[in-house]
Order: structure tokens, then sequence, then C-alpha cells
């Protein structure tokens, strides 16, 4: 499926047709993109036209500094250079707009081939595990289709000038049959297909449920020190597989307000037991922090739920995203597992990944007079598989 999307956008360009990339979840934006090396006079007036956003020309960061590019002086929350023009005219025009665009992706250019302050914005993009904006995922598509990775982007404006509406987008897409894509599929896509975590270290780790195996990676995702904790399983059968996000006052101060600490716990002796991996994650509250989780819990105090808690801190209810999860699995060379969760979100994921997950079991922690609404927004709200936790007689006093 991907590879035929894939196939079917390089078509595409080749054909002289953008392709729309939709940012949902952080900007809430939609660009134009085409590939740099190919774009003409008419793919600029297009542009233009039903964009009419800023027209950018995006490189890597690291190729546009070693070329002599500079960036600007202030930057709020983006990566601008100085723009550019190519040649002895105004540099206003579609043409000359276009040329710049072609000429840039030419890494023999440096920056005194081009004249400056011109009239095409230059965007330096940041790898894309370091940020997920149009710049870095239009720079990927050009990767993934085979082009230069040079890119051209404008954003999408509606009638009114209004960036954000995707209906919008949607209408127009479909206007010129142009195909869409999200930042969310290119990001599934490039964490399918890189290798962004290899094994650093190994050590013996005796606990009280048994000896393990520690493995430390290199990590180029997030630079968190993610580990996995292995016992050896039987040749041929399928590895029972936990994930779990770092809960510092469950796991190490044994808080009753949750249930990650007795998790973590019955998760190490199921494994000790069969065999199987242990992936600790440092994603903490969710993903949100400890000293935001910490604000949570005041929230909590007072009666508002840890869904809403998160809303109400300005995050989403569930911040976590399995990516890593994935990469360590694949680091350790796992493509079929059974998953120890509760949690459907996190077979999803895993799944769209690309890992085989074989079934999830279920792994309980306790019930206590602490927890049981946490467990039950889980059930209600996270709608996580703790039906039968209920149906037991496990609500400690």
């Amino acid at each position: 499926m991907e590879e035929g999307i894939l196939r079917d956008i390089r078509q595409d360009f080749l054909n002289g047709k953008p392709v729309v990339i939709v940012d949902e979840e952080r900007e809430v934006e939609a660009d134009f993109v085409y590939p740099a090396e190919l774009i003409t006079t008419n793919v600029v007036d297009f542009f233009l036209r039903y964009g009419k956003g800023l027209f950018c020309v995006v490189g890597s960061e690291d190729n546009l500094m070693n070329r002599g590019f500079f960036k600007l002086a202030t930057n709020y929350n983006a990566n601008y250079f100085v723009p550019i023009d190519w040649g002895d005219g105004t540099g206003i025009s579609s043409s000359e707009r276009a040329l710049a665009c072609n000429k840039l992706s030419d890494e023999k250019t440096t920056v005194n081939n081009f004249r400056y302050p011109g009239h095409v914005t230059l965007i330096g993009a940041k790898e894309f595990y370091e940020r997920k904006g149009h710049s870095e995922s239009s720079v990927e598509l050009m990767k993934m289709t085979g082009f230069k990775p040079f890119s051209t982007i404008i954003e999408i404006l509606d009638t009114k000038g209004n960036s954000h509406n995707l209906r919008y987008v949607e209408r127009l897409a479909a206007r010129f049959n142009l195909k869409v894509i999200t930042i969310k599929q290119l990001w599934t896509f490039y964490v399918r297909n890189s290798e962004l975590m290899k094994i650093k270290a190994t050590a013996k780790l005796p606990t009280e449920f048994g000896e393990f195996e520690i493995v430390a990676f290199e990590n180029k995702m997030d630079s968190k020190e993610h580990v996995a904790i292995i016992k050896k399983w039987e040749e041929g059968t399928t590895p029972f597989v936990r994930i779990h996000s770092e809960c510092f006052t469950g796991d190490t101060l044994h808080s009753l307000r949750c249930d990650c600490g007795s998790q973590l716990s019955n998760a190490l002796r199921k494994i000790s037991k069969t065999g199987g991996v242990l992936i600790y994650l440092r994603q903490e509250g969710r993903g949100i922090g400890l000293s935001h989780k910490i604000e949570a819990y005041n929230l909590q105090d007072y009666g508002i739920d840890t869904y809403e808690a998160n809303v109400r801190l300005g995050f989403k209810p569930d911040e976590r995203d399995y990516a890593v999860a994935y990469q360590m699995l694949k680091a350790l060379g796992l493509t079929k597992i059974v998953l120890l969760t509760n949690n459907t979100e996190k077979v999803k994921q895993l799944e769209e990944y690309g890992i085989i997950v074989e079934r999830a079991e279920r792994i309980f922690g306790k019930i206590t007079e602490y927890n049981k609404v946490y467990l039950e927004t889980k059930l209600t709200k996270f709608h996580h598989s703790l039906e039968e936790l209920f149906e037991s007689t496990n609500f400690q006093k």
C-alpha cells in the first residue's frame, strides 16, 4: 500500500501535478508540495493562484549551511534563511521563481551564485525526527519518491484568506484531482523505513523476578534513554512483549494513584516465566512529563479525571507515540509478538508501523480505593479493556 501511494505521487509529480500535505495535529494547515528540481512556471502559477500563502523552497538545514546560505536573525518556531533570487531580472516573475528553485536543487550552487534578499523564501528543514512540520515532511517526501531532497511548498488559503480550513482544502484537492497525504502518514512511512535506533550496550540484570538482560540503545528519535528488559524465550515461539511507559510515582515510589507499578511487576513476573521483552519508554504522564503530571494530579485532587486534566493543561488526553517502541523492536529483530496490554491504541500503532501482533493478552494491576476512578476513566474514556479487572475481586481496601 505504502509503495503504491508513493509510486502514484511520483507519477503525479512527473505529470506536473503537486500533492497536498496536511498537518492535522500541529498547525492544522495544508500545503501544496512539488519537487524543486521539476518546478515550472505553470506550477508556480498554480501555487500562487490556488495556494496564496508564502511561496518557499526547502532544503535540509545542514545542506544549506554547508553551501553558505545563512539564517535570518529572527525565527518564530520556523527556520528561515535569507530569501533568494536567480539571474539578472527582478526575481518576482513565476519563471524566475521557478528557476531559483531549480538552481537551489543543484547542490553545486552556493549562496554566491544567488542574489539576496530575493523573492523566494528559503527554509531549512530539520531532521524529520526532530520536527514534524511541512518543511521536514516535504523534503522526506522528495526522498521517498526518488527526487532530490529539495521541495517547493505554499500554504493553502481559502477564499477568505484562512489557512486552517481543511474542508476547503479537501474540496480544492478534489477539484484538481490532487492526492492528499498527511504528515502523520509520512511519519509512519519514515519510521517504518528508517533505522533510528541501534543496540548500544547489554548487561545481565538480576531482579527479584528473575535474571534478565537489559539493553540500551543509540537513539536518534528523541535522545531519551529507553531500555529493553529481555528474558530468552523458547525458539520457534512468539515472544511476549510489554510496552510500559515510565511512571516515576507508580514504578519507583509505589504510588496507589495508578496501577502502573503493579502492572510493571506483573509483566516482569510473566516475562520471567515465559520469556519475552519489556520495553520501558521514558514518556511520563502519558507523554506530558513529570512536572505536568503533578499539575494534572493537582487537578484530580479537585475531582477532574485524568483525561480532562491533560486537556485542561493544553495537551491531548494521551500524547504517546509508539514509534520508539517499534524502532526498539526492529533493532532487536522482532516483527511478530504477543502484546501484553489492555490498550488497543498500542496494538493499532504497532500494526501501522509494521509489527505483527499475533494477539493481545490482558495484563492487570491492582484496584485500590485510590486508583478506582483512574481505572474507570481508562475503561470509559480511553477504552482500555479492563472489564475483567472490575469483575474480579481485586479491589483492595
